[in-house]
């Protein structure tokens, strides 16, 4: 159903790279269930100017100056799942929601990635190593009122992201029977396996064709990513 859409160029690869009374306060809090319109959320496109080897972050995964990005409504059959560090997936995400109006759900840690790349690395590959995927504190929705699952995420060392395995391996049994539709950023060499991982831990999913573009060309890939959700 969907086309892959690779764009690679010759850079490395690794991470990438998304007042009022009492009353109304107690009601602004009650906005974090599935059953509201929740929190924040932002469709503006604005270039991160970090890629590939030694792209830093905010050191909150793209949180320090706003709330995660989480929209859920009542009717939609549709949510976009996906993690950032730097923002370029989360620009992808914007784009994707923009043309679909699916929920969001944007991941974040219990111990978010540091800033510095380096340390960064050093921490995605000792979790990889020992089987320790980072801690989701995502509050998660009911899963059961959509079918299609669009993914957003990067690829780490050519695998999937740690985050995103996380989530994957913690929620998979929620997606059973649905349509995942995978869109990422790479550094420069494309996906990896990054495909045949979200299958393995979804086996009971359908897991449509991709979209992954390179970090650094994702805030200006509009016109391909809207031919991959038309296709």
């Amino acid at each position: 159903m969907k086309k892959i859409f690779l764009l690679t160029f010759s850079s490395l690869l690794l991470l990438t790279g998304c007042a009022g009374s009492e009353d109304d306060n107690e009601a602004s809090q009650e906005g974090n269930n599935e059953s509201s319109i929740e929190q924040t959320s932002s469709d503006e496109i604005v270039p991160t100017d970090q890629y590939g080897r030694g792209a830093q972050s905010d050191g909150q995964d793209t949180n320090d100056e706003e709330d995660p990005m989480r929209e859920l409504s009542e009717d939609s059959d549709e949510i976009i799942v996906y993690f950032s560090r730097s923002g370029n997936t989360e620009n992808l995400v914007r784009m994707v929601q923009d043309q679909t109006e699916a929920d969001v759900l944007e991941l974040t840690l219990e111990d978010p990635y540091p800033a510095d790349y380096d340390e960064t690395t050093d921490r995605a590959d000792e979790e990889r190593e020992n089987d320790d995927l980072p801690e989701i504190n995502t509050e998660m929705p009911d899963f059961d009122q959509y079918d299609r699952v669009y993914l957003g995420y990067q690829t780490w060392s050519m695998t999937l992201s740690n985050p995103i395995a996380s989530f994957l391996e913690d929620n998979g049994e929620e997606l059973d029977g649905k349509t995942i539709y995978p869109f990422s950023t790479n550094a420069g060499y494309g996906e990896g396996d990054t495909l045949d991982r979200i299958q393995e831990m979804l086996p009971n999913s359908t897991v449509e064709e991709s979209f992954s573009v390179e970090d650094e060309d994702a805030a200006s890939s509009q016109d391909e990513l809207e031919s991959w959700l038309a296709d």
